[in-house]
C-alpha cells in the first residue's frame, strides 16, 4: 500500500495507483479550498470542541439552570435535514453519477472522460466535511442543556474521529469510493435529524416517535454496509485508494463496536434491569 505524499499523490507507482490519483484530482483543484488546504482549521475546531465540552462548558454550567434551546435546536435540526438532503440529492441530479458509480466502482474509467464527475465528487466531499463540522454543535447543545449523561466516550470519539478522518481523506486521499459510504451516511443523518427535529415538540409528539430504537439499528446497518463495501474493494484489489479502505474499515469497526455496546446497554440490559426491579417491588 503506497504512502500519500503532501501533494496528495501516492508514492506507489503501480499503474492502478497512477490511474487512481489522476482520476481523483488531476489538476489539484482542491489544494486551496477553504477548510481543507491546511490542518489548522480542523485542529482548532476539535481543540475548541473538546475543551468546551470537557472543561469550559461544564464549569460554566455548574451553577446555572439548563438553557431552553428548543427553538434554536429546531432551526439547527432543520438545517441539518435540508443540508444532508441537498448533498444527497446531488448524486441523483448530476448526470452520469449513478451510472458511473455502479459500473466503475472497482475499475476506473479514463479520467479525461469524466471531468465533470471528478469535480462533483470532490465538491460534495467538501460539503460532507462541512456537515461533520456542523455535527459538533450537537454536543454543545447537550452541555448547555446539562445533558451530561449523553456525552459518552462513544459520542466524543464518533464526532472527533469523523471530523479528523474526513478532513484527512479530503485533503490527501480524495477517494472516489468515499461517495457510496457518504451517500449511505447522508441518508441516515437525514432520518436521524428528522427524529431530533420532531422530538423538540415535546411529549405530544412522543407517541409518534416509537421508532427511536430502530434508529440505532439503522445506524448499525449503515456501518455494516460500509465495512462490507470497502472490504470488497480491498479484497478485489480495485483501482481505488487502498489507503482509504484500510483507514475507514478500522475506524468504522471501532465506531460499530461502541454502537453495539450502546445498543445492548440501552435496549437490552437496562430494560431487563428495570423489569426485574418492578417484579421485585410487586412481590415484596
Amino acid at each position: 500500500m503506497g504512502e500519500v505524499s503532501a501533494a496528495g499523490y501516492s508514492n506507489d507507482t503501480s499503474p492502478s495507483s497512477v490511474r487512481y490519483y489522476l482520476m481523483v484530482d488531476k489538476e489539484s483543484i482542491t489544494s486551496d479550498w477553504v477548510l481543507t488546504q491546511s490542518p489548522v482549521p480542523m485542529v482548532s475546531a476539535l481543540m475548541v470542541y473538546l475543551s468546551v465540552v470537557l472543561g469550559v462548558g461544564p464549569r460554566f454550567m455548574a451553577d446555572r439552570k439548563p438553557f431552553d434551546l428548543k427553538n434554536i435546536m429546531r432551526v439547527y435540526n432543520l438545517l441539518q435535514i435540508l443540508y444532508n438532503a441537498y448533498v444527497l440529492s446531488q448524486l441523483f441530479l448530476t448526470p452520469g453519477a449513478i451510472h458511473y458509480l455502479v459500473h466503475h466502482s472497482c475499475r476506473l474509467d479514463d479520467p479525461d472522460n469524466i471531468r465533470n464527475l471528478r469535480h462533483t465528487f470532490l465538491l460534495y466531499s467538501w460539503h460532507y466535511y462541512v456537515l461533520k463540522l456542523l455535527d459538533l454543535a450537537d454536543t454543545l447543545f447537550m452541555v448547555l442543556r446539562k445533558k451530561d449523561s449523553h456525552i459518552t466516550f462513544l459520542h466524543l470519539y464518533h464526532h472527533t474521529a469523523m471530523v479528523f478522518f474526513t478532513w484527512y481523506s479530503n485533503r490527501f486521499i480524495k477517494a472516489q469510493q468515499a461517495t457510496i459510504p457518504a451517500f449511505i451516511n447522508l441518508m441516515v443523518h437525514t432520518i436521524m435529524y428528522s427524529y431530533y427535529f420532531l422530538a423538540t415538540f415535546g411529549p405530544e409528539m412522543q407517541k409518534y416517535l416509537w421508532w427511536k430504537r430502530h434508529l440505532t439499528k439503522v445506524q448499525l446497518g449503515q456501518f455494516g454496509l460500509v465495512i462490507i463495501y470497502l472490504w470488497l474493494l480491498y479484497q478485489n484489489d480495485c483501482d481505488v485508494s487502498q489507503d482509504f479502505n484500510v483507514i475507514w474499515i478500522i475506524n468504522v469497526c471501532v465506531i460499530t463496536a461502541f454502537f453495539v455496546n450502546f445498543y445492548i446497554q440501552t435496549y437490552i440490559v437496562r430494560p431487563r434491569h428495570t423489569h426485574n426491579n418492578r417484579l421485585h417491588h410487586k412481590t415484596s
